[in-house]
């Protein structure tokens, strides 16, 4: 092991968090796999959003009055799935 991972690993130690050096590298790991998880849903949100232009499944925003408009809709979705207060 790299005497950076080494270093890193003991900083994590004498924080207090962990006990162990394996308990490190498990969080660690553990952490690197949902990372991975994420980005696999950002990318698939990506390519979708690219076939939805592709297919012409969007809005085009050519004055300040579509962009209230958008926004709006926007804000009315979020506050349907009580995701913003009203």
């Amino acid at each position: 092991m790299s005497a950076k991972a080494e270093s890193l690993i003991q900083k994590q130690l004498a924080s207090g968090k962990f006990a162990t050096p394996e308990q490190v590298v498990e969080e660690a790991l553990a952490l690197l796999d949902q990372q991975a998880a994420d980005w696999a849903k950002v990318k698939a949100k990506i390519e979708q959003g690219i076939d939805d232009i592709a297919a012409g499944r969007y809005d085009e925003i050519a004055t300040e009055a579509d962009e209230e408009r958008l926004t709006q809709e926007i804000l009315n979705g979020l506050r349907q799935r009580n995701l913003l207060e009203n």
